[in-house]
């Protein structure tokens, strides 16, 4: 008899390092057409929130340019490289960020934004 085991594919997965946030291909859907996005941070709950910031929310000067992180595409992953970012939330998860640490994440339609549990680490 077979026992199956937990697949990723459709699993959306944000990993911190020590310098950015890279995020799976499944998680980097969100973001396929965008180039910056907005980060918050929810110490209470241990939460990190990445918002999509379209073009046209850009042009229409909808957010502060000073919020706005600048998403890197690859092919099967996006990437928001910023150290002073990761600095503040290695002191807020108390996990050493060089050991890349993977964390689940959903996507909330209504709020339109990722979400990342800071309490739920993956293997």
């Amino acid at each position: 008899m077979f026992q199956w085991l937990k697949g990723n594919a459709y699993s959306m997965i944000a990993t911190l390092s020590d310098n950015y946030i890279t995020l799976n291909n499944c998680a980097a859907n969100h973001f396929s057409d965008i180039r910056w996005c907005m980060i918050g941070l929810d110490q209470k709950n241990k939460r990190l929130a990445i918002k999509p910031v379209t073009k046209s929310d850009i042009d229409l000067g909808l957010y502060p340019a000073e919020k706005l992180h600048r998403v890197n595409l690859g092919k099967g992953y996006a990437r928001i490289a910023n150290r002073n970012l990761m600095k503040s939330l290695a002191e807020i998860t108390n996990y050493p960020l060089s050991d890349n640490i993977k964390y689940s994440a959903t996507f909330d339609e209504n709020d339109m934004m990722l979400i990342v549990d800071l309490t739920s680490k993956e293997d």
